[in-house]
């Protein structure tokens, strides 16, 4: 009997805390919802695609809507339309669609789009995301019917005098082919080493983005007041860079999945200030941010040096000295 007693006064509170928990739970995720659909989920290449977010809030809730320069992986957006808001019972919903297609065949995600609100008066966030949706892209040759066989067409009877003579005319063509390019190959070979010339070599990640920088920092985005648009192409070069440099999928990525990426390739300082300028370039991006311009300047040097200190750097190999012997 008194083991019993004390079961239920030790679960009556494990049951009151998971109670708590739950509620706040509910009352967080009823703030908002996001929805993703597609017209259709198969399609042939160069298609369209109706792709629509609704979002749904309680009203006064401070949302970021998507906008036209939404990033969709691998498709394309053709036409970006969006409703207006429209509120029953204390709660507004608003459409997004999208008109996307893809010019290649196979398995496509559209992947997860991320949509800021702001749950209280504060600059503080939070992220509530439309669901992945799979497309499987067909060729257009796939659908066809087998085309239909026709007889062999009889043989075209020659003399036999314009036979041989067009048969060596070829040959004698052949051979003076064979041999034209034959020189052609040890000319080469003997000028420059090789037959064929090889392919360029790829160039290193960090100097395109190096390059890219260089390009964003000499433009007039900032002086404009465009700083949405220079964060966004700030943090493409970066995510460019990381895929180039490190083979993750940056782009398609969120800002802590990147940085989980990079734990097995570079240290805990450099994957701290990493993370800094992604989440500062969030804020400007999907909370209307507006840094300082030394905030700015400042996440400029870092971008910079990021890509400096964690650059692929190959070291000559230093052949060793061939010693004299004298006598």
């Amino acid at each position: 009997m008194l083991k019993k007693k004390f079961i239920k006064k030790s679960i009556s509170p494990l049951f009151i805390i998971l109670a708590i928990l739950a509620s706040n739970l509910s009352a967080q995720t009823s703030l908002i919802e996001v929805k993703s659909a597609v017209d259709t989920a198969e399609i042939f290449i160069g298609d369209r695609i109706n792709y629509s977010i609704v979002i749904s809030h309680q009203a006064g809730l401070r949302v970021e809507q998507p906008g036209e320069g939404l990033h969709l992986g691998a498709f394309e957006i053709k036409e970006y339309n969006f409703s207006e808001p429209e509120e029953n019972e204390g709660i507004i919903t608003q459409r997004f669609d999208f008109t996307i297609s893809v010019y290649d065949t196979g398995q496509f995600t559209i992947p997860a789009f991320p949509v800021a609100y702001f749950p209280d008066t504060t600059m503080n966030y939070k992220i509530i995301e439309a669901s992945p949706i799979d497309i499987f892209v067909k060729s257009v040759l796939s659908g066809e019917e087998a085309p239909e066989l026709k007889d062999v067409k009889p043989p075209i009877e020659f003399p036999l005098d314009y036979v041989f003579m067009y048969s060596m005319l070829a040959v004698a063509l052949l051979i003076v082919l064979a041999g034209w390019f034959g020189y052609r190959a040890w000319k080469q070979k003997q000028e420059k080493g090789f037959l064929f010339s090889p392919p360029p070599k790829p160039r290193p990640a960090h100097e395109i983005a190096l390059e890219a920088l260089e390009e964003l920092y000499g433009s007039d985005l900032l002086e404009s007041g465009q700083l949405k648009i220079f964060y966004i192409r700030l943090t493409e070069i970066l995510r460019n860079y990381l895929e180039g440099r490190y083979y993750i999928s940056a782009m398609e990525e969120t800002t802590d999945e990147i940085i989980r990426d990079l734990i097995e390739h570079i240290d805990e300082e450099k994957r701290d200030e990493l993370s800094g300028i992604l989440k500062e370039a969030d804020l400007v991006k999907f909370a209307k941010h507006k840094p300082q311009s030394g905030q700015t300047e400042e996440i400029k040097q870092q971008s910079e040096r990021f890509i400096q200190e964690t650059k692929l750097v190959f070291e000559e190999q230093v052949l060793p000295e061939e010693e004299t012997v004298t006598q």
